[in-house]
């Protein structure tokens, strides 16, 4: 009994301690607010992105036309352009699909 308690506050450690590692490891990036698109509607300057785990991808809140649902049924990626922390922001379009949550992957200028 003592042994398997010992395993499981080592493995609890282990994990808290590589969480803590990988949210301190994610940059910050700031993505412009667009009107009907990126970022806090009605608000001018930039909105802090958020990493979604290790995908590589980035979430931002963002206008949301139609009927949206409350989870990602379709989820979609997009690519922006971003220089060192600052990324451009995007306006929601109809070829990006119905009003979902969109994640997006930075890339370089």
């Amino acid at each position: 009994m003592t042994r398997t308690v010992l395993l499981l506050w080592l493995a609890a450690c282990c994990a808290t301690t590589t969480a803590a590692a990988a949210s301190v490891a994610q940059p910050t990036l700031r993505v412009e607010r667009m009107n009907m698109g990126s970022g806090l509607q009605n608000a001018r300057g930039t909105e802090n992105a958020e990493a979604v785990g290790s995908l590589g991808v980035w979430h931002v809140p963002q206008y949301m036309p139609g009927y949206p649902t409350a989870a990602t049924i379709w989820p979609r990626v997009i690519v922006i352009q971003c220089t060192s922390d600052l990324c451009a922001g995007y306006e929601v379009t109809p070829e990006m699909g119905r009003g979902e949550y969109l994640f997006f992957v930075p890339a370089g200028k």
